[in-house]
């Protein structure tokens, strides 16, 4: 699919088609962030300790010290396991040998807590919010809260995944709004 200024060029296939989205779900929770951190909702600045985030077995004191803005750039220095894989946990140096911020290791711990952190400080559900807050003003077309819902394994970690299923018309309007 290609949209140029808005109007759709060109489409090919089943773009109405809904699949789950794995790694755009980080950017489309970043985007969520901005409308809470530009009303002053959500400071980014907040460390974990602020926020009172854990996790099974305990986090280590350098990785309480890591910042939520750590966490949306997978630079939290926390290398806990993750409630699902999919990242690059395997190359995780060892936890509490890198202080917040100073290293990038793309791990689903980070953008999972960064879930969590959303829906405390925002005080809603994760979809639901993408629901009132992106979907309906971008007239998202093809959207299913229904088969939307937080998963992993909760022993491994409490913070959960939070999957996306979209389709690739609803992509385009994302993508479209990020562009503007």
């Amino acid at each position: 699919m290609a949209v140029q200024d808005g109007r759709v060029l060109f489409s090919e296939g089943p773009v109405q088609s809904v699949s789950i989205v794995f790694s755009v779900r980080k950017s489309v929770l970043s985007m969520m962030y901005g409308k809470y951190v530009a009303n002053g909702t959500i400071d980014l600045d907040s460390t974990l300790a602020d926020l009172n985030i854990d996790d099974v077995g305990g986090l280590l004191p350098i990785e309480r010290q890591a910042k939520l803005r750590d966490l949306l750039a997978a630079r939290s220095g926390v290398y806990h396991a993750a409630a699902n894989g999919g990242d690059d946990a395997a190359a995780a140096p060892p936890r509490g040998s890198h202080m917040p911020g100073s290293y990038f290791l793309y791990n689903n711990w980070d953008f999972n807590a960064a879930g969590t952190v959303f829906e405390r400080l925002t005080g809603r559900d994760i979809y639901r919010a993408f629901a009132d807050d992106l979907a309906t003003p971008l007239q998202l077309e093809d959207l299913d809260l229904a088969r939307h819902a937080r998963s992993g394994d909760a022993r491994r970690s409490q913070h959960l995944a939070y999957p996306f299923y979209l389709s690739t018309r609803d992509m385009a309007r994302l993508g479209y709004l990020m562009l503007r």
